[in-house]
């Protein structure tokens, strides 16, 4: 699907016609995003043909790559980004950006809510009729301002995620406490996969951003190179918090096992407890079972309260020696 917006003059246009937006391409103080959400052939083929951008390029933005990158060429920079989504399970979605002097193209196959909110909210500004562009940085005086409110929202967007899965951990800190133990374990392993693939990212987009803060990149201005050290600063935050859950598992996963076994010795102190007061009953009852002759056979039911009678003394002189001992 095709849709795009056009800064010139003041004034913001909307087409969902590849050839009414390239036709403003030619003029460098426009400035056009181009978003194509799971793009056709044909608009493929724009890109190779309208655009002239490397094969390598097209073929990483068609085929999934699950890792960020940035490449430069001569007329423009090649970025993938991940946005990030967390229903118990860490999933990613891929946005492709190319870069250049006068325009911003994203590349991707779902919606992605970071560029939902942008055209949203350039849409706001459109319907306001309104010259003044600041409420989205300016967009319409450089395509790195339009680079830098796509990959902000995009960053931004992790900050929930990061707060989700903090409550988990906390959720699962408490059930460790309360010596709920089923299945956590297995809920334990699952968030710790879920914090090394969403730390893996994070890290890997760390250094592109940094690479864009520091390098020497065409098409990026000194004076906005503050921007994008900006979202440096919310991303290496986010991967301090990352961090410090990953750092918190493996304590979670120790107390998990000291509950357990702590849980797993108060059940066999019981069950020796109880081994211990039936000592006596085996020692008669085996006695017995050696061929002789039952009380109760000789004294009839006297006999047999006389059996019981002892036992039952026994089992408690046995269970008033441990409390003595202070054994239970």
């Amino acid at each position: 699907m095709f849709n795009s917006f056009i800064f010139t003059s003041g004034k913001i246009l909307r087409k969902n016609n590849p050839n009414d937006t390239l036709k403003y391409l030619k003029n460098s103080n426009n400035i056009i995003w181009i978003d194509l959400e799971d793009p056709s052939e044909d608009e493929i083929d724009m890109l190779i043909d309208k655009f002239d951008f490397h094969q390598l390029s097209i073929e990483d933005a068609i085929f999934p790559q699950n890792h960020p990158k940035i490449e430069e060429f001569e007329n423009y920079v090649f970025i993938t980004l991940y946005g990030i989504c967390y229903d118990d399970i860490i999933t990613t979605q891929e946005l492709n950006i190319f870069f250049g002097k006068n325009y911003v193209i994203t590349f991707h196959e779902n919606k992605l809510n970071s560029l939902i909110k942008l055209t949203n909210r350039i849409n706001r500004i459109k319907e306001k009729e309104t010259e003044n562009l600041a409420g989205i940085n300016d967009i319409s005086k450089g395509s790195d301002i339009l680079l830098y409110s796509i990959i902000d929202l995009l960053i931004n967007e992790y900050f929930p995620i990061t707060e989700k899965l903090d409550d988990k951990m906390e959720a699962l800190e408490n059930k460790v406490l309360e010596e709920k133990t089923e299945e956590i374990l297995d809920d334990l392993f699952k968030q710790k996969k879920n914090i090394l693939i969403f730390r893996k990212f994070v890290s890997l987009e760390m250094q592109l951003i940094n690479k864009l803060c520091r390098t020497e990149i065409d098409f990026i201005r000194e004076k906005t190179r503050i921007y994008f050290r900006d979202i440096y600063d919310h991303i290496s935050r986010i991967n301090e918090d990352l961090e410090i859950l990953r750092e918190v598992i493996p304590s979670f996963i120790e107390s998990y096992w000291s509950m357990y076994s702590k849980k797993l010795n108060h059940s066999i102190h019981r069950l020796t407890i109880l081994a211990t007061i039936a000592i006596p009953l085996m020692i008669i009852t085996s006695y017995y079972g050696m061929n002789l002759e039952l009380p109760e056979f000789k004294f009839g039911i006297f006999g047999m309260f006389f059996m019981w009678g002892i036992s039952f003394l026994f089992s408690v002189v046995m269970l008033i020696i441990l409390k003595w001992k202070k054994w239970i």
